[in-house]
């Protein structure tokens, strides 16, 4: 009598462990997907993301519905914090942007990157340094040169965005001073350049697009630690022996505790996204690299993001240590 009480309560615990494990593996995916945008309808993040989405639903990747959602608000903080509060919902996913970065580094967010399970990083988001083709500045020895000879000034959009951060570490590495002026948007930059007020600009690809193919922009170096597939003549500051590197990441992540099940199948699914034509008609359209990273390697670039990115607010007096 005990031993079939012991089975029997053995059986219902087996059962009970059964239903404790999350539809991962095999039944994957069976619900709904909520597709999270952390930024109002129009910007990058939201072109991104509904791009991800359409090559899903036109390649049939995801075998039920998707449903897409904006819940903007305090630079990314409100959409971020929702999804991060999602933990254990494979049904979870949202983009990030350089905001998923710099939120958490210069707001009391209740998150950071730390809280989300690293799908992959299916773009860079990294920055040019770019002179006026008719100025003195050849390369970016000879601005350099400028630097050390004299005054130089350096302008880019916002006081401690990416622009700032990218400018500080190249002086960094190359040893030089020079005096940031914040503009406020990527037109009102490109007007600061050509019309002389400032030696140069650090601006995102797109920003420059057109300057740059009608000749009267020239890029000297790219922030990223691989040359831009839409600008492969551009070398890196690296390549010059400007020793470091910075790019925004363009990726995706879900909440945290999922079974690493499905984290496997994302990585396998969105590799399959950034192989098709639409996804590389993206990247050429909005001035993107796509040197697409994954899981692991993706979670250890984001650490390596953040810390450089708050070491660099410290040191220009952005943010305290």
């Amino acid at each position: 009598m005990i031993m079939r009480r012991t089975f029997t309560l053995l059986a219902a615990a087996t059962v009970a462990a059964a239903l404790a494990v999350p539809a991962a593996a095999e039944d994957y995916p069976s619900e709904r997907l909520t597709y999270t945008i952390a930024f109002g309808p129009g910007g990058g993040n939201d072109r991104m993301s509904r791009t991800v989405v359409d090559v899903l639903r036109q390649y049939d990747l995801y075998g039920n519905d998707i449903v897409v959602e904006n819940r903007e608000g305090g630079s990314g903080a409100v959409g971020f914090s929702y999804v991060s509060r999602k933990a254990g919902d494979p049904y979870r996913l949202t983009s990030t942007s350089g905001n998923f970065i710099g939120t958490p580094l210069v707001a009391d967010t209740d998150w950071t990157y730390a809280d989300f399970t690293p799908i992959g990083l299916l773009a860079s988001d990294a920055m040019l340094l770019v002179v006026r083709s008719d100025s003195d500045f050849s390369d970016v020895d000879t601005f350099v040169d400028a630097a050390n000879a004299g005054r130089v000034t350096i302008a880019g959009s916002g006081s401690a965005g990416p622009e700032r951060v990218t400018a500080a570490l190249f002086a960094k590495a190359a040893g030089i001073e020079f005096e940031y002026v914040p503009i406020g948007s990527g037109g009102e930059l490109v007007t600061a350049l050509t019309s002389g007020s400032v030696d140069a600009v650090v601006a995102n690809p797109s920003e420059v697009a057109g300057q740059l193919e009608a000749g009267t922009l020239t890029a000297l170096a790219f922030s990223d630690s691989a040359r831009s597939t839409n600008n492969p003549d551009v070398p890196t500051f690296k390549e010059l022996g400007y020793d470091f590197s910075f790019s925004l990441p363009r990726g995706v992540v879900m909440p945290n505790d999922l079974d690493p099940a499905v984290q496997e199948w994302w990585i396998a699914t969105l590799k399959k996204v950034v192989e098709t034509s639409e996804w590389q008609e993206y990247l050429v359209k909005n001035g993107m690299s796509g040197n697409p990273i994954w899981g692991d390697e993706f979670a250890s670039y984001l650490e390596e993001t953040s810390e450089q990115y708050r070491a660099t607010l410290v040191e220009i007096g952005a943010i305290t240590d």
